[in-house]
């Protein structure tokens, strides 16, 4: 019967490395989420211009 291998001890460097990676992941993620909500925003301001195009034509046509 076989033991179960056991993990070895990371090296300086590994832990170093890991850490970096896990680090930009974690910055891509959050870059990622701003990109997401700077868009959602850039549609909200769109459908605002939107609206006060429409109310301002509508003002016009009223006059």
């Amino acid at each position: 019967m076989t033991e179960p291998i056991k993990p070895r001890a990371l090296t300086y460097t590994e832990m170093m490395n890991g850490g970096r990676q896990q680090l930009d992941a974690a910055g891509q993620r959050r870059e990622h989420e701003l990109q997401q909500r700077v868009e959602a925003l850039e549609r909200r301001v769109e459908h605002l211009e939107q609206s006060f195009q429409h109310q301002a034509s509508q003002a016009e046509h009223e006059s």
